[in-house]
């Protein structure tokens, strides 16, 4: 445990380096940008130099955003943890490092990601940091922590502000557990979902709900409540 202890503290400054180079390296393409977008325009107003100015600056943020998006998720593909089912492995392991080193590249960049949810870009991002996402799908929420242990199929909707944690600590041990959203099921706003669970087609989980872990909800269900339970067994969603 002593030495855990000494490799958590090394692994700490490590990630502040890797937060430098998560953050550090978009700014390259965005300072490049406003260097040209800058000297496109000399207006001899000062008013219309200001505007010229701020347009540069606001439309550099995108540029750095989408930049920080795109390397953010090339390094999540290259470092996530390859996992298919449930698998335990020991807090002092090479596999735990590279989720630690993603969870903190996920953190860094969900203050970017939020401002581009929902849309395409958002959805892009997922599916290169791992997540498997169907057609006309609708993520409407910057939260998915564990993007490489999560699949939504077909025809689904994730509320804002919701959570999906594919992960969890028991006994010393790390433990991943995939979620699966069946086709044409919707996760209401607000709510949590542990590891392990299951979505079942065409199931509704209410807002604010808490879907404790390995749980399954089956098909065409209506759940809601902290813990969630069984409403009906309808797939009736009006009054979610």
């Amino acid at each position: 445990m002593k030495a855990f202890q000494i490799l958590q503290t090394v692994g700490s400054v490590v990630v502040l380096l890797v937060m430098v180079l998560v953050w550090g390296v978009p700014l390259a393409p965005a300072l490049m940008y406003y260097d040209w977008a800058s000297a496109l325009f000399a207006f001899q107003n000062d008013w219309a130099n200001a505007l010229h100015i701020g347009l540069s600056l606001s439309s550099s943020v995108i540029v750095y955003s989408l930049s920080l998006l795109a390397f953010s998720a090339s390094l999540q593909f290259v470092l996530h943890v390859r996992i298919k089912e449930k698998t335990v492995v020991p807090l002092a392991s090479f596999r735990t490092i590279r989720w630690a080193f993603c969870g903190q590249i996920v953190r860094s960049t969900q203050p970017v990601l939020v401002h581009f949810v929902p849309s395409f870009i958002s959805t892009a991002y997922y599916r290169l940091c791992g997540a498997k996402i169907g057609k006309n799908t609708q993520i409407n929420t910057h939260r998915l922590n564990d993007p490489s242990l999560i699949r939504i199929d077909d025809g689904c909707v994730i509320g804002g502000a919701a959570t999906l944690n594919g992960h969890l600590v028991e006994k010393g041990q790390l433990v991943f557990a995939p979620i699966h959203m069946h086709e044409g099921s919707l996760l209401g706003t607000g709510a949590t979902v542990h590891p392990g669970v299951v979505i079942e087609a065409n199931a509704v989980v209410g807002s604010e709900a808490l879907i404790p872990k390995y749980r399954t909800i089956p098909a065409g269900e209506v759940w809601a409540g902290l813990p969630a339970r069984l409403i009906r067994s309808s797939s009736n969603r009006d009054d979610l």
